[in-house]
């Protein structure tokens, strides 16, 4: 069974809901998502909420490739966050920072990953 994810992307206005089907432990979810907050912080991205998920969907398109073409990528836009995330991350684009929490609510260390 696949290990899924909720990401919520915000910043001071707005906030957008991100949904990561598979590979949504931390060492899975972290490397892109790591690789989407520098883009921010180096200015290559916008860091608002609308114009920044569409640059997560085309990275997670970019990582999905053509393996699984039945999706459009590791990362879509959702509602709300869904009943089976096991990882709930958090993208603040004002702080510049990425935290995760398990189902239970506890904070998940992603010191090394």
């Amino acid at each position: 069974m696949s290990t899924r994810a909720s990401i919520l992307i915000k910043d001071g206005w707005s906030k957008q809901w991100m949904y990561r089907h598979s590979d949504g432990y931390p060492e899975g979810t972290m490397p892109s998502l790591k690789a989407f907050l520098a883009r921010v912080v180096s200015g290559e991205i916008r860091d608002n909420v609308s114009q920044a998920c569409g640059w997560l969907v085309l990275m997670g398109h970019e990582e999905y490739g053509k393996a699984r073409s039945w999706k459009v990528g590791a990362y879509e836009p959702i509602n709300m966050k869904t009943a089976d995330s096991e990882y709930i991350y958090t993208v603040n684009l004002v702080k510049r920072t990425i935290t995760c929490k398990d189902t239970s609510g506890n904070k998940v260390n992603l010191d090394g990953v």
